[in-house]
Formats: structure tokens, sequence, C-alpha cells
């Protein structure tokens, strides 16, 4: 009855972001998301995501990302190292919405990721350098992310429990060094059971000349390779 109660509210609040999203559609994008994260054993882990982005809400497709990366942990294990390859599709409109074609982009990344609590809150801080390989162009790109979950009524995140999300992740451009973009987001989420969770809310993306919002809907994937127990 409390994970329903709970899931009802996760619902509701989709809802609430929908209907302010819809008013608005054209400024609003949707994002749709998969994170995992799969335990091999004490030492090492599989990373991956795979997000599905609207440029307008559910229309206009305007990128594919998929990600993985091999990550390896440190002593003690709330520090990990990672490295990975990302293959993301982006798709450009001219003024008339008309789609000009598709850009791909060959990406090799490293990271290093850090969490701690604070007191029922759970802060990840997480660095990542990018590579980026286009056609006839390279990137070099750094990005710095922090995010902060904050359980409601609970001292953890576990099944029927619903808590808050945010995050802020900079990126700056480092073969020509400039601000790149930033990416603001606040959600509310539902843990499944002990390894799986879903979340929605609201994120801000500021360019140098342009500001947009994108709905997110995301489900964390947390389950290890093998039961342990």
């Amino acid at each position: 009855m409390l994970l329903l109660k709970r899931t009802i509210l996760l619902l509701g609040f989709i809802g609430v972001i929908n209907n302010s999203v819809i008013g608005q559609s054209n400024n609003v994008g949707t994002w749709f998301i998969y994170f995992g994260n799969q335990k091999m054993n004490d030492k090492w882990n599989i990373q991956s995501d795979f997000q599905y982005r609207d440029y307008r809400f559910l229309g206009q497709r305007n990128q594919l990302l998929a990600r993985a990366g091999l990550g390896y942990n440190l002593k003690p294990q709330n520090h990990n190292l990672l490295l990975g390859y990302a293959y993301i599709a982006t798709d450009a409109y001219d003024e008339f919405d008309i789609n000009t074609g598709t850009k791909i982009e060959n990406r090799i990344y490293q990271q290093y990721l850090y969490k701690n609590k604070v007191g029922s809150s759970s802060l990840t801080h997480r660095f990542r350098l990018e590579e980026r390989f286009f056609p006839n162009e390279f990137g070099l790109r750094a990005r710095y992310f922090i995010s902060v979950q904050k359980p409601l009524g609970s001292k953890n995140i576990a099944k029927g429990n619903t808590y808050l999300s945010a995050y802020n992740e900079l990126f700056v451009d480092i073969k020509d060094p400039k601000f790149d973009r930033n990416r603001l987001y606040a959600g509310l989420g539902i843990g499944i059971n002990e390894s799986i969770r879903v979340e929605s809310g609201y994120m801000i993306q500021t360019q140098k000349n342009i500001s947009r919002g994108q709905l997110q809907l995301i489900v964390y994937n947390n389950l290890p390779f093998k039961n342990n127990k």
C-alpha cells in the first residue's frame, strides 16, 4: 500500500510537469534515459547509459546516445576510476524544422567518481574528460557533475521510498578554452527495490546564446551480474 501511494505521488508529479511542458512544447524537449551500473566483483563494474532525446516535447528527434565504460573501485570503494566509449548521433534542423542531416560523434572518456553521505543525503561528484571525434573535427572537453539524493520519510532509498534528486553539471571546452554549457536539474524519484529506481524531473540546459528546458524520465538499474548471497 505504501509503494502504491508513493507511486501515485510520483505519477502525479510527472503529470504536473507534463501539463506545464505541453503549454510550452516548442521550447521544451524530452529525454528518456536508462542508467546501468553492474557490479562484476568488489573491484570491477560496468557502467552504461542509453538516451533518446527529443528537441521538442515528444517529437522531433534530437539525439541518440549510447555509452558504456569499465570501472575500477579504489579503496575505500566510494572512489571509482572508469574508461569508456560513447556513440552519439545528433540531428540538425533548419528554421523550417526540416532535418538537414545527422552528425556522428565517437567519444572516448575517462572519469573519476566519488560518493559520500551527509546525514541521510547521498552526494556524488564526477570529473570527466572527453576526447570527441567527428568526421572532420576533434574536440576536448571537461565536465564536473555534482548530485544529491534526499530520501523522504526514511533514511535510505529502498523499495517504496520516494526521494528528491538534484544535480548540476558544468561543461568546459579545453581545446579552445571556453564555457560550453551547464545543466541544472531537480526531480522526484521512487525506489522499486534495492537495485532499481525510477525518476522524473526538469532540467535547464544553458549554452552561450540559448537556454532550454528538458523533461527527463530516468530508470536506474544497479542489479549485479550475479547474486553474492
